[in-house]
Protein backbone atom coordinates (compact mmCIF):
# COMPACT_ATOMS: atom_id res chain seq x y z
CA UNK A 1 0.00 0.00 0.00
CA UNK A 2 1.09 3.46 -0.82
CA UNK A 3 -0.10 6.36 1.02
CA UNK A 4 0.61 10.26 -0.12
CA UNK A 5 0.96 12.06 3.38
CA UNK A 6 0.22 15.67 2.69
CA UNK A 7 1.70 18.74 4.52
CA UNK A 8 -0.98 19.49 7.33
CA UNK A 9 -2.14 21.78 10.49
CA UNK A 10 -3.02 19.40 12.83
CA UNK A 11 -5.43 19.81 16.05
CA UNK A 12 -8.04 18.56 18.19
CA UNK A 13 -7.76 15.48 20.50
CA UNK A 14 -7.05 12.09 19.32
CA UNK A 15 -7.10 8.77 21.38
CA UNK A 16 -4.07 6.27 21.70
CA UNK A 17 -4.66 2.22 21.19
CA UNK A 18 -3.78 -0.06 24.20
CA UNK A 19 -0.22 -0.61 25.32
CA UNK A 20 0.99 -3.46 22.91
CA UNK A 21 3.67 -4.39 25.26
CA UNK A 22 0.87 -4.36 28.22
CA UNK A 23 -1.61 -6.53 26.21
CA UNK A 24 0.99 -9.37 25.38
CA UNK A 25 1.16 -9.70 29.05
CA UNK A 26 -2.13 -9.53 29.99
CA UNK A 27 -3.46 -12.32 27.61
CA UNK A 28 -0.05 -14.54 28.24
CA UNK A 29 -0.72 -14.48 32.41
CA UNK A 30 -4.28 -14.42 31.89
CA UNK A 31 -3.84 -18.05 29.40
CA UNK A 32 -1.61 -19.65 32.17
CA UNK A 33 -4.27 -18.70 34.92
CA UNK A 34 -6.85 -21.74 35.81
CA UNK A 35 -11.10 -20.46 34.86
CA UNK A 36 -11.64 -17.37 32.99
CA UNK A 37 -10.51 -13.65 33.00
CA UNK A 38 -11.74 -10.92 30.89
CA UNK A 39 -9.58 -8.34 29.29
CA UNK A 40 -10.74 -4.69 28.07
CA UNK A 41 -8.94 -1.65 26.30
CA UNK A 42 -6.63 -4.16 23.83
CA UNK A 43 -6.76 -2.53 20.33
CA UNK A 44 -6.86 -5.18 17.79
CA UNK A 45 -3.30 -5.29 15.78
CA UNK A 46 -1.14 -8.13 14.01
CA UNK A 47 1.32 -8.45 16.62
CA UNK A 48 -1.38 -8.97 19.45
CA UNK A 49 -3.20 -11.31 17.20
CA UNK A 50 0.17 -13.19 17.28
CA UNK A 51 0.35 -14.06 20.72
CA UNK A 52 -3.37 -15.10 20.85
CA UNK A 53 -2.90 -17.40 18.46
CA UNK A 54 0.17 -18.78 19.82
CA UNK A 55 -1.87 -18.97 23.55
CA UNK A 56 -4.98 -20.53 21.77
CA UNK A 57 -2.11 -23.23 19.81
CA UNK A 58 -1.36 -23.99 23.60
CA UNK A 59 -4.37 -24.80 25.09
CA UNK A 60 -5.93 -21.41 25.62
CA UNK A 61 -9.12 -20.77 24.81
CA UNK A 62 -9.49 -16.63 23.60
CA UNK A 63 -12.54 -15.24 22.67
CA UNK A 64 -13.58 -11.58 21.15
CA UNK A 65 -16.76 -10.21 22.83
CA UNK A 66 -17.42 -6.62 21.38
CA UNK A 67 -14.47 -4.84 23.38
CA UNK A 68 -13.36 -7.62 25.87
CA UNK A 69 -11.03 -10.95 25.44
CA UNK A 70 -12.56 -13.63 27.21
CA UNK A 71 -10.24 -15.71 28.17
CA UNK A 72 -10.14 -19.52 29.54
CA UNK A 73 -6.98 -20.63 30.72
CA UNK A 74 -4.61 -23.82 29.66
CA UNK A 75 -2.66 -26.12 32.12
CA UNK A 76 0.81 -26.64 29.66
CA UNK A 77 1.75 -29.72 31.13
CA UNK A 78 -0.96 -31.60 29.78
CA UNK A 79 -0.77 -30.45 26.39
CA UNK A 80 -0.26 -34.21 24.35
CA UNK A 81 1.07 -33.21 20.79
CA UNK A 82 3.16 -31.33 18.60
CA UNK A 83 2.22 -27.44 18.89
CA UNK A 84 2.64 -25.01 15.86
CA UNK A 85 3.06 -21.58 17.08
CA UNK A 86 2.93 -19.04 14.44
CA UNK A 87 4.29 -15.63 15.68
CA UNK A 88 3.97 -13.56 12.51
CA UNK A 89 6.49 -10.51 12.99
CA UNK A 90 5.79 -10.39 16.35
CA UNK A 91 9.19 -10.50 18.69
CA UNK A 92 7.54 -10.33 21.97
CA UNK A 93 5.39 -13.10 20.85
CA UNK A 94 8.38 -15.18 20.28
CA UNK A 95 10.38 -14.53 22.80
CA UNK A 96 8.24 -14.59 25.80
CA UNK A 97 6.63 -18.08 24.88
CA UNK A 98 9.62 -20.29 23.97
CA UNK A 99 10.62 -20.84 28.03
CA UNK A 100 6.55 -21.28 28.39
CA UNK A 101 6.15 -23.26 25.65
CA UNK A 102 9.00 -25.51 26.50
CA UNK A 103 6.39 -26.78 29.52
CA UNK A 104 4.44 -28.86 27.67
CA UNK A 105 7.26 -30.94 27.07
CA UNK A 106 6.41 -31.76 23.73
CA UNK A 107 8.21 -30.34 20.13
CA UNK A 108 7.30 -27.09 19.88
CA UNK A 109 7.72 -25.13 15.99
CA UNK A 110 7.80 -21.44 15.99
CA UNK A 111 7.42 -20.01 12.82
CA UNK A 112 7.26 -16.47 11.67
CA UNK A 113 7.65 -13.90 9.12
CA UNK A 114 10.28 -10.77 7.79
CA UNK A 115 13.31 -11.04 9.46
CA UNK A 116 11.74 -12.32 12.84
CA UNK A 117 13.65 -15.84 12.61
CA UNK A 118 17.07 -13.77 11.96
CA UNK A 119 16.54 -12.11 14.97
CA UNK A 120 19.10 -12.96 17.75
CA UNK A 121 18.54 -16.27 20.03
CA UNK A 122 21.62 -16.63 21.89
CA UNK A 123 20.28 -16.67 25.21
CA UNK A 124 17.86 -19.45 25.24
CA UNK A 125 19.81 -21.73 22.81
CA UNK A 126 22.73 -21.53 25.71
CA UNK A 127 20.09 -21.94 28.39
CA UNK A 128 18.31 -25.32 26.57
CA UNK A 129 22.32 -26.07 25.46
CA UNK A 130 22.80 -26.27 28.95
CA UNK A 131 20.18 -28.21 30.85
CA UNK A 132 20.40 -30.65 27.48
CA UNK A 133 17.10 -29.72 26.06
CA UNK A 134 16.55 -29.34 22.21
CA UNK A 135 17.02 -25.65 20.68
CA UNK A 136 17.28 -25.36 17.01
CA UNK A 137 17.15 -22.07 15.17
CA UNK A 138 16.87 -22.39 11.19
CA UNK A 139 16.27 -19.92 8.93
CA UNK A 140 12.64 -19.90 8.56
CA UNK A 141 11.37 -21.90 12.36
CA UNK A 142 12.50 -22.55 15.77
CA UNK A 143 12.11 -26.04 17.14
CA UNK A 144 12.23 -26.96 20.91
CA UNK A 145 11.55 -29.86 22.70
CA UNK A 146 12.03 -30.34 27.12
CA UNK A 147 10.81 -27.94 29.89
CA UNK A 148 13.18 -25.54 31.13
CA UNK A 149 14.33 -26.90 35.01
CA UNK A 150 14.21 -24.92 37.94
CA UNK A 151 18.08 -22.53 38.05
CA UNK A 152 19.99 -19.87 39.34
CA UNK A 153 20.04 -18.25 35.60
CA UNK A 154 22.16 -15.20 34.80
CA UNK A 155 21.25 -13.45 32.00
CA UNK A 156 23.54 -10.28 30.43
CA UNK A 157 21.83 -7.42 30.75
CA UNK A 158 22.58 -5.52 27.56
CA UNK A 159 20.06 -7.89 25.39
CA UNK A 160 16.37 -7.36 24.95
CA UNK A 161 14.62 -7.89 28.06
CA UNK A 162 11.98 -9.91 26.31
CA UNK A 163 14.48 -12.84 27.22
CA UNK A 164 14.08 -11.87 31.20
CA UNK A 165 10.25 -11.34 30.76
CA UNK A 166 10.15 -14.77 29.14
CA UNK A 167 11.66 -16.21 32.25
CA UNK A 168 9.33 -14.56 34.52
CA UNK A 169 6.29 -15.69 32.73
CA UNK A 170 7.74 -19.81 33.13
CA UNK A 171 9.87 -20.04 36.38
CA UNK A 172 6.92 -19.69 38.67
CA UNK A 173 5.07 -22.89 37.38
CA UNK A 174 8.24 -25.10 38.25
CA UNK A 175 8.28 -27.10 41.79
CA UNK A 176 10.57 -25.32 42.94
CA UNK A 177 12.78 -21.79 43.58
CA UNK A 178 14.93 -20.16 40.58
CA UNK A 179 17.02 -17.53 40.90
CA UNK A 180 18.04 -14.60 37.69
CA UNK A 181 20.66 -12.70 37.96
CA UNK A 182 20.96 -9.68 35.62
CA UNK A 183 24.40 -8.19 34.86
CA UNK A 184 25.05 -4.63 34.42
CA UNK A 185 24.14 -2.97 32.59
CA UNK A 186 20.89 -3.59 32.85
CA UNK A 187 19.39 -2.19 29.62
CA UNK A 188 15.32 -1.55 29.18
CA UNK A 189 14.35 -2.30 33.09
CA UNK A 190 11.31 -0.74 32.53
CA UNK A 191 10.04 -3.47 30.39
CA UNK A 192 10.93 -5.97 33.06
CA UNK A 193 9.12 -3.60 35.38
CA UNK A 194 6.06 -3.86 33.25
CA UNK A 195 6.34 -8.14 33.66
CA UNK A 196 6.51 -8.08 37.11
CA UNK A 197 3.44 -5.66 37.34
CA UNK A 198 1.08 -7.53 35.40
CA UNK A 199 2.43 -10.82 37.06
CA UNK A 200 1.33 -9.21 40.46
CA UNK A 201 -1.90 -8.46 38.93
CA UNK A 202 -2.70 -12.45 38.39
CA UNK A 203 -1.20 -13.33 41.79
CA UNK A 204 2.13 -14.27 40.80
CA UNK A 205 4.81 -13.28 43.71
CA UNK A 206 8.51 -12.62 42.89
CA UNK A 207 11.11 -11.31 45.37
CA UNK A 208 13.56 -8.47 43.65
CA UNK A 209 16.87 -7.40 45.71
CA UNK A 210 19.27 -5.31 43.20
CA UNK A 211 19.46 -7.20 39.92
CA UNK A 212 18.82 -9.97 41.45
CA UNK A 213 15.00 -11.64 40.89
CA UNK A 214 14.16 -14.60 43.58
CA UNK A 215 10.93 -16.82 42.29
CA UNK A 216 9.24 -19.27 44.42
CA UNK A 217 8.18 -22.52 42.80
CA UNK A 218 4.68 -24.30 42.75
CA UNK A 219 3.06 -20.72 42.14
CA UNK A 220 -0.60 -20.41 40.09
CA UNK A 221 -1.80 -17.56 37.92
CA UNK A 222 -4.72 -16.23 38.80
CA UNK A 223 -7.65 -15.45 36.53
CA UNK A 224 -8.44 -11.77 36.99
CA UNK A 225 -10.35 -8.74 34.95
CA UNK A 226 -7.73 -6.37 33.91
CA UNK A 227 -8.14 -3.10 31.58
CA UNK A 228 -5.12 -2.38 29.56
CA UNK A 229 -3.82 1.09 29.39
CA UNK A 230 -2.88 3.28 26.59
CA UNK A 231 0.61 3.14 24.92
CA UNK A 232 3.38 5.91 25.48
CA UNK A 233 5.21 4.60 22.35
CA UNK A 234 2.21 5.26 20.15
CA UNK A 235 1.52 8.62 22.28
CA UNK A 236 5.01 9.42 21.30
CA UNK A 237 4.22 9.92 17.15
CA UNK A 238 1.55 12.43 18.06
CA UNK A 239 3.52 13.77 20.67
CA UNK A 240 6.47 14.88 18.44
CA UNK A 241 3.69 15.97 15.66
CA UNK A 242 2.49 18.22 18.07
CA UNK A 243 5.63 19.24 19.36
CA UNK A 244 6.48 20.47 15.44
CA UNK A 245 3.39 22.34 14.59
CA UNK A 246 0.56 22.86 16.67
CA UNK A 247 -1.53 21.72 19.99
CA UNK A 248 -2.87 18.13 20.42
CA UNK A 249 -4.91 16.80 23.54
CA UNK A 250 -3.85 12.90 24.07
CA UNK A 251 -6.62 10.69 25.83
CA UNK A 252 -6.24 7.23 26.96
CA UNK A 253 -3.00 8.16 28.86
CA UNK A 254 -2.08 6.88 32.19
CA UNK A 255 0.08 9.46 34.13
CA UNK A 256 0.81 6.85 36.72
CA UNK A 257 2.18 4.10 33.94
CA UNK A 258 5.86 2.35 34.72
CA UNK A 259 5.90 2.20 30.48
CA UNK A 260 9.70 2.32 29.81
CA UNK A 261 8.50 5.05 26.70
CA UNK A 262 6.47 7.20 29.29
CA UNK A 263 10.17 9.24 28.89
CA UNK A 264 8.44 10.71 25.73
CA UNK A 265 7.30 13.13 27.85
CA UNK A 266 10.23 14.49 29.49
CA UNK A 267 11.96 14.39 26.11
CA UNK A 268 9.76 16.38 24.34
CA UNK A 269 10.14 18.65 27.72
CA UNK A 270 13.73 19.14 27.01
CA UNK A 271 13.40 19.94 22.95
CA UNK A 272 11.23 22.94 24.65
CA UNK A 273 7.87 21.50 23.82
CA UNK A 274 5.00 22.53 26.36
CA UNK A 275 3.13 19.21 28.25
CA UNK A 276 0.29 19.63 30.02
CA UNK A 277 -1.30 16.23 31.98
CA UNK A 278 -4.87 16.12 33.48
CA UNK A 279 -6.81 12.82 34.58
CA UNK A 280 -5.74 10.59 31.40
CA UNK A 281 -5.46 13.52 29.11
CA UNK A 282 -1.68 14.64 27.81
CA UNK A 283 -1.60 18.30 26.01
CA UNK A 284 1.40 19.06 24.05
CA UNK A 285 1.86 22.22 22.50
CA UNK A 286 4.48 23.66 20.00
CA UNK A 287 7.52 26.22 21.44
CA UNK A 288 10.45 26.97 20.27
CA UNK A 289 12.60 23.45 20.14
CA UNK A 290 16.55 22.91 20.71
CA UNK A 291 18.53 20.32 20.37
CA UNK A 292 19.58 17.54 23.58
CA UNK A 293 21.04 14.31 23.71
CA UNK A 294 18.86 11.46 23.91
CA UNK A 295 19.88 7.94 25.85
CA UNK A 296 17.71 5.16 24.22
CA UNK A 297 18.83 2.13 26.27
CA UNK A 298 15.49 2.17 28.04
CA UNK A 299 12.95 3.12 25.49
CA UNK A 300 14.48 1.64 21.90
CA UNK A 301 11.28 1.83 20.22
CA UNK A 302 11.05 5.96 20.95
CA UNK A 303 14.01 6.05 18.47
CA UNK A 304 12.43 6.93 14.90
CA UNK A 305 10.37 9.34 15.80
CA UNK A 306 12.32 10.90 18.07
CA UNK A 307 14.93 11.29 15.18
CA UNK A 308 11.71 12.97 13.15
CA UNK A 309 12.00 15.35 16.67
CA UNK A 310 15.53 15.95 16.21
CA UNK A 311 15.46 16.90 12.66
CA UNK A 312 13.50 19.88 12.93
CA UNK A 313 15.20 20.94 16.71
CA UNK A 314 18.38 23.48 15.42
CA UNK A 315 21.66 22.32 16.53
CA UNK A 316 23.14 18.55 16.90
CA UNK A 317 20.96 15.64 18.73
CA UNK A 318 22.97 13.19 19.77
CA UNK A 319 21.64 9.26 20.09
CA UNK A 320 23.92 7.39 22.73
CA UNK A 321 23.09 3.57 23.63
CA UNK A 322 20.73 3.01 20.09
CA UNK A 323 22.17 0.04 19.08
CA UNK A 324 19.41 -2.30 19.55
CA UNK A 325 17.40 -0.24 16.86
CA UNK A 326 19.80 -2.61 14.74
CA UNK A 327 17.93 -5.86 15.13
CA UNK A 328 14.60 -5.08 14.90
CA UNK A 329 11.97 -5.25 12.63
CA UNK A 330 14.68 -3.33 10.42
CA UNK A 331 17.57 -1.79 11.09
CA UNK A 332 15.76 1.14 12.17
CA UNK A 333 19.06 3.19 12.62
CA UNK A 334 20.25 2.63 8.64
CA UNK A 335 16.63 2.76 7.93
CA UNK A 336 15.60 6.45 9.40
CA UNK A 337 19.23 7.57 7.99
CA UNK A 338 18.26 6.27 4.65
CA UNK A 339 14.96 8.00 4.05
CA UNK A 340 15.47 10.99 6.28
CA UNK A 341 18.58 12.11 4.18
CA UNK A 342 15.64 12.12 1.20
CA UNK A 343 14.57 15.05 2.63
CA UNK A 344 17.77 16.27 2.92
CA UNK A 345 17.94 15.76 6.72
CA UNK A 346 21.90 16.02 8.11
CA UNK A 347 22.14 12.76 10.08
CA UNK A 348 25.17 10.04 10.47
CA UNK A 349 25.39 6.93 12.65
CA UNK A 350 27.81 4.74 14.70
CA UNK A 351 27.29 1.05 15.36
CA UNK A 352 25.70 2.74 18.51
CA UNK A 353 24.74 6.08 18.07
CA UNK A 354 23.12 8.78 16.01
CA UNK A 355 23.50 12.21 15.19
CA UNK A 356 21.36 14.91 13.48
CA UNK A 357 21.74 18.23 12.46
CA UNK A 358 18.56 19.87 12.98
CA UNK A 359 16.83 22.61 11.33
CA UNK A 360 13.18 24.34 10.90
CA UNK A 361 12.06 23.80 7.61
CA UNK A 362 12.59 20.73 4.71
CA UNK A 363 11.30 21.60 1.45
CA UNK A 364 12.82 19.05 -1.20
CA UNK A 365 9.70 18.02 -3.57
CA UNK A 366 8.90 14.25 -5.04
CA UNK A 367 9.96 12.65 -2.11
CA UNK A 368 9.31 9.00 -1.72
CA UNK A 369 9.73 6.97 1.43
CA UNK A 370 10.52 3.27 1.47
CA UNK A 371 8.78 1.81 4.45
CA UNK A 372 11.15 -0.62 5.55
CA UNK A 373 8.68 -3.22 6.36
CA UNK A 374 8.51 -1.64 9.63
CA UNK A 375 5.96 0.03 11.75
CA UNK A 376 7.54 2.56 13.31
CA UNK A 377 9.85 3.89 10.12
CA UNK A 378 6.20 3.90 8.36
CA UNK A 379 4.52 6.01 11.17
CA UNK A 380 7.60 8.03 12.20
CA UNK A 381 8.04 8.73 8.15
CA UNK A 382 4.20 10.22 8.26
CA UNK A 383 4.86 12.53 11.13
CA UNK A 384 7.78 14.29 9.19
CA UNK A 385 5.61 14.29 5.84
CA UNK A 386 2.88 16.65 7.67
CA UNK A 387 5.39 18.79 9.32
CA UNK A 388 7.53 19.13 5.53
CA UNK A 389 6.73 22.37 3.17
CA UNK A 390 5.76 19.79 0.00
CA UNK A 391 3.54 16.19 0.03
CA UNK A 392 5.37 12.83 -0.04
CA UNK A 393 4.96 9.41 -0.89
CA UNK A 394 5.68 6.60 1.69
CA UNK A 395 6.06 2.84 0.20
CA UNK A 396 5.30 -0.51 2.18
CA UNK A 397 2.58 1.70 4.38
CA UNK A 398 0.81 -1.47 5.01
CA UNK A 399 2.90 -2.03 7.88
CA UNK A 400 1.71 0.28 10.24
CA UNK A 401 -1.06 -2.72 10.35
CA UNK A 402 1.19 -4.94 13.01
CA UNK A 403 0.67 -2.53 15.82
CA UNK A 404 -1.72 0.57 14.47
CA UNK A 405 -4.06 -0.23 12.07
CA UNK A 406 -6.27 2.52 12.63
CA UNK A 407 -2.67 4.95 12.28
CA UNK A 408 -4.17 6.93 9.43
CA UNK A 409 -7.64 7.15 10.57
CA UNK A 410 -6.52 8.60 13.13
CA UNK A 411 -3.99 11.38 11.30
CA UNK A 412 -7.37 12.21 9.47
CA UNK A 413 -9.54 13.03 12.57
CA UNK A 414 -7.01 15.38 13.96
CA UNK A 415 -7.22 17.14 10.18
CA UNK A 416 -3.91 15.52 8.85
CA UNK A 417 -4.42 14.54 5.08
CA UNK A 418 -3.57 11.39 4.07
CA UNK A 419 -4.37 9.97 0.87
CA UNK A 420 -4.33 6.51 -0.38
CA UNK A 421 -2.51 6.23 -3.94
Amino acid sequence: MKVKIYPSKVHGTVAIPSSKSMAHRALICASLAKGCSTLSGITPSKDIEATISCMQALGAKIEQVEDNYIVHGTNLQVQVQNILCDCHESGSTLRFLIPVASLTNQKVTFIGQGRLMKRPMDIYQTLFDQQNLSFIQEEDHIEIQGALKENHYTIPGNVSSQFISGLLFTLPLLPKESTITIQEPFESKSYVDLTLQMLKNFGITIYQKGNTYSIPGSQHYQAKNVHVEGDYSQMAFFGVLASLQSELTITNMDPDSMQGDKAILQQLQNAGAKVSIKNNQITVTHQLLQAQTIDLANCPDLGPILCVLASFCKGYTHFIHAKRLRIKESDRIEAMESELKKWGVDISSTEDTITIYGKEAYDRKDVIIDGHNDHRIVMAMSVFGLCAKHPSVIQGAEAITKSYPTFFDDICKIHGKVEIV
